[in-house]
């Protein structure tokens, strides 16, 4: 297996390295952790132990332990105390400086002791797909029923104006919605 040579600056490999956040989750090939900025309950990010900017970047032996991660990761999440959770990392030491609204929100909404009832599993593959740091880190973010009017679309809403399908949003089977567009 190939390695990359850590970044010193990457936010990232100073996590897989121990130097930050705790691990929620680890394999031979990623870490998981709670996300410090979580959008929802659970927010949750799996990362590549060697500093790998893509997903399409990782080696065979990384790709086989892919979803050993996120299943690893999902498990904790569902046996976490989220309240607890949010209410600890609110006094982390090396949070105390940055703006803590995100964690705040969370432990105020009303889902926030339910289990998820679904999950969005992402990654912001390059800059113009919204990436910040350049160090692959799949997201896991808990979806609960009603926290979005309308989750339709799903991820196609990162481009609301062409997010909708249009015989799929009637309830008309996607195939015959897909014919309609053409």
């Amino acid at each position: 297996m190939t390695r990359s040579r850590p970044d010193q600056d990457c936010y990232f490999c100073r996590v897989s390295a121990g130097l930050a956040d705790p691990f929620i989750f680890e394999n031979r090939s990623f870490i998981g952790l709670f996300d410090t900025n979580p959008v929802n309950p659970g927010h949750a990010l799996v990362v590549p132990r060697r500093h790998v900017v893509s997903l399409f970047e990782l080696d065979e032996t990384e790709q086989s332990d892919y979803f050993d991660a996120v299943h690893g990761v999902r498990q904790v999440i569902e046996s976490t105390d989220m309240e607890d959770l949010y209410r600890n990392m609110l006094n982390r030491d090396y949070l105390r400086e940055r703006p803590k609204d995100h964690i705040e929100t969370v432990l105020n909404l009303p889902f926030l002791g339910n289990r998820p009832d679904a999950y969005t599993v992402g990654n912001n593959d390059g800059r113009a797909a919204g990436r910040s740091i350049d160090h692959l880190h799949v997201i896991l973010l808990p979806r609960y029923e009603g926290d979005v009017e309308d989750p339709r679309g799903g991820i196609r809403n990162v481009i609301p104006a062409r997010a909708k399908y249009h015989g799929a949003a009637r309830g008309a089977p996607v195939a015959e919605a897909l014919t309609s567009v053409r």
